[in-house]
């Protein structure tokens, strides 16, 4: 397969370029709003010690996990001070540029039932307070995981996970919290329980909620996140048996991020294979997961080799999944077509997202053109990045009018100008250089 094609039809004339060989990188990548992350666990009545937590930030990650614990407030609203300290909690990730995934809870250690509040309402109040907080911070606050009940806030172990009492506390979220900020909960069947009107529409529906699976591979079941019972046999409001929870969340996955916590799921690991992780982790569309928990599970995948065939071929399984959570865009193909008119040309550049998931977030890609004198140009290839789902091919196109000129894809976020790098070899700026455009027309001896 050739990286260039000049595609001139029957035309007598070309141009003099000289193609760049457009190569996939087997670099990490740090991108934003994917990846690894760590957690990072606040008592809400205590100030945290900033010092010592930039200290303990992981340099590659994009993504920072904010646990945070009001369980001493079980009985009363957070007053103003602990408002403050929790906004200056997001505060600080938000000026390091950090994706946040928050998960405010009333219990960090298995305790939900002695930790939770007494009255429902008590925790409806607090919801509400802790929504306008995140619609505060809603340009850094990426993903809010939970409805603050359950064990280490996981939706299990709690008097409060009834259907009416999980669509009050959604309901409140919703209200409360930013638009950009996803939410997620953590099994298929409380997103359905909370999608009841999508019951005869079909699956797939564009939504701002996914899942957390904190039991990835742990078990059959992924510790309890999935059911027996086919779906054909249980209820929509029933956890239905594996395989079909993993396709219900691919659909769901299309629109919403998911994540969580690969588990080290002792003889269970012995029926698993490179093959099969990589597959659940795509049926899964994971963009997120937790760097330090279960390690042993990770040491594996260290372990393992990769699979398939191309760079990745004999690499290292860790490697390979790192590179993949989330999205990840691989140029594939350019082509180029000069104009009737002198110094017009058509540029047309095949992208693929070959990552786990898609990709959530406004963002455009740009064709940018540097001619001799340094004097930059560019135009917009694509602005609807958002939404553009795993494994999707699109051919993006522009028309310039250039002379002598070097030729670079370059894609970053909206909002913040992030860049998002490709999986090709790039510069650092995080450009894929595709070559050089002369000028020049020859005769084609064709």
């Amino acid at each position: 397969m050739r990286d260039w094609i000049d595609v001139f039809g029957k035309r007598k004339t070309n141009i003099g370029f000289r193609a760049a060989k457009l190569e996939e990188s087997t670099a990490e990548l740090s991108n934003p709003a994917r990846g690894w992350y760590q957690i990072h666990t606040f008592l809400a009545e205590q100030e945290p010690d900033f010092e010592e937590l930039r200290w303990c930030l992981h340099p590659k990650d994009t993504l920072a996990f904010l646990l945070i614990d009001i369980g001493y407030f079980r009985d009363r609203d957070l007053d103003q001070e602990v408002l403050d300290r929790i906004c200056r909690i997001f505060s600080f990730f938000s000026e390091r540029s950090y994706d946040c995934i928050v998960r405010v809870v009333y219990d960090h250690e298995g305790k939900a039932l002695l930790r939770e509040p007494s009255f429902f309402s008590q925790v409806v109040s607090h919801l509400g307070q802790i929504g306008k907080l995140v619609k505060e911070f809603t340009d850094s606050i990426y993903v809010f995981q939970g409805m603050l009940v359950g064990n280490w806030g996981e939706m299990h172990s709690s008097r409060f996970l009834s259907e009416a009492r999980l669509r009050q506390m959604a309901e409140t979220l919703r209200r409360s919290r930013g638009e950009e900020t996803y939410l997620a909960v953590r099994r298929p069947v409380y997103w359905r329980m909370l999608h009841e009107e999508l019951k005869r529409k079909g699956w797939a529906a564009a939504d701002d909620m996914g899942i957390f699976d904190d039991g990835i591979l742990g078990s059959e079941s992924h510790l309890g996140t999935f059911g027996t019972e086919s779906r054909k046999d249980a209820a929509w409001n029933e956890p239905w048996k594996r395989d079909d929870e993993l396709s219900f969340e691919t659909e769901i996955g299309r629109a919403a991020p998911n994540g969580g916590e690969a588990v080290y799921g002792g003889s269970y690991l012995q029926e698993l294979t490179p093959e099969m992780v990589l597959d659940v982790l795509g049926k899964m569309q994971v963009t997120y997961l937790n760097r330090a928990h279960d390690t042993r599970m990770l040491e594996v995948w260290k372990e393992w080799k990769y699979p398939g065939t191309g760079v990745w071929e004999g690499k290292s399984f860790y490697d390979h999944v790192s590179a993949h959570l989330g999205y990840r865009f691989l140029v594939r193909k350019a082509y180029i077509v000069p104009k009737r008119k002198h110094h017009i040309y058509h540029v047309e550049v095949e992208v693929e997202n070959t990552g786990f998931a898609g990709y959530y977030q406004e963002a455009e890609i740009r064709l940018e053109y540097t001619d001799s004198s340094g004097a930059d140009s560019s135009e917009v290839l694509e602005t609807r990045m958002k939404g553009w789902k795993s494994r999707e091919h699109r051919t993006l196109a522009c028309t310039i009018e250039a002379g002598n000129v070097r030729l670079y894809v370059a894609a970053r976020r909206k909002k913040d100008g992030a860049i998002i790098r490709f999986g090709n070899v790039s510069d650092e700026q995080g450009r894929v250089f595709l070559g050089e455009i002369t000028g020049r027309r020859e005769s084609n001896q064709k």
